[in-house]
């Protein structure tokens, strides 16, 4: 791991960043779009996934943060 990597914070990109797609059901990304709000209503999926894909290859040591449960009724 390089220096510029381990001292990256996990929700900023670098210009030129190659734009990547993944294959999700609309629902799925519908439910992680109102899980990423709840959790940070200042953050957005592309930083989640973003900070996960660093915590899982090891860049970073701190996972995000999940939210809290809906609580039942709650759209």
């Amino acid at each position: 791991m390089t220096d510029t990597v381990a001292h990256r914070k996990a929700d900023t990109m670098p210009d030129g960043t190659p734009f990547r797609r993944i294959r999700l059901d609309d629902d799925l990304w519908q439910r992680f779009e109102d899980a990423v709000g709840r959790a940070d209503p200042d953050s957005n999926r592309s930083v989640v996934l973003r900070k996960f894909i660093r915590w899982y290859v090891g860049d970073i040591d701190e996972m995000p943060q999940r939210p809290k449960p809906k609580r039942s009724g709650e759209k």
